[in-house]
């Protein structure tokens, strides 16, 4: 796919097919994360690839919805992770400096969207799994003094392919071009 395609491709999808997704393209979308920049190239991401346990974390959100019943998207998020196959829980091993960590991980998380669309996957980043980050550090048997959960990437093969939605144009978008202005002084 050209690149300009696979931008203008790129949606959030909450529905897809049973079909799994091949090892080969996670490891690919992987690798294209990898690629990203990051503050002081740090690289500061470390990946869970969650197929088999995908019902667990299923249930760890419900419980947290539950809790939580006035924030509907927890329960929500539950219900579209479980129509994936691969979810893939991003961590940070980077503790400082969080701000640019925020930013290089969304950067690396964005290439992996863009892969994904490349292979003809469909996609979510799903934030609200940090809501559920100590219940899914204890079930991983992770230490989550060293590692913290960002966020996460679901993956599928769509259902459909969902209308493209509405977008900012140029001139909705820039504020003020400051290059026409003559500075000579």
């Amino acid at each position: 796919m050209e690149f300009k395609q696979v931008l203008e491709n790129r949606r959030s999808i909450r529905k897809y097919t049973k079909q799994a997704v091949e090892k080969e393209k996670v490891d690919a979308i992987i690798e294209a994360g990898l690629l990203a920049p990051s503050a002081h190239n740090t690289q500061p991401w470390q990946f869970i690839i969650v197929r088999d346990s995908i019902p667990e974390i299923v249930r760890l959100l419900k419980e947290v919805g539950e809790k939580h019943s006035e924030d509907e998207s927890i329960s929500k998020t539950a219900d579209t992770i479980s129509r994936g196959n691969t979810l893939i829980l991003i961590y940070s091993d980077h503790l400082e400096n969080y701000d640019f960590v925020l930013l290089s991980i969304g950067a690396m998380i964005e290439n992996m969207l863009l892969k994904a669309t490349d292979l003809g996957l469909g996609s979510l980043w799903i934030g609200n799994i940090v809501k559920i980050s100590s219940q899914v550090a204890q079930y991983f048997k992770l230490d989550d003094t060293k590692l913290r959960l960002v966020s996460a990437v679901l993956l599928g093969y769509k259902e459909k392919d969902p209308k493209p939605l509405e977008r900012k144009n140029l001139t909705n978008a820039i504020i003020r071009d400051f290059s026409k202005i003559n500075l000579t002084i």
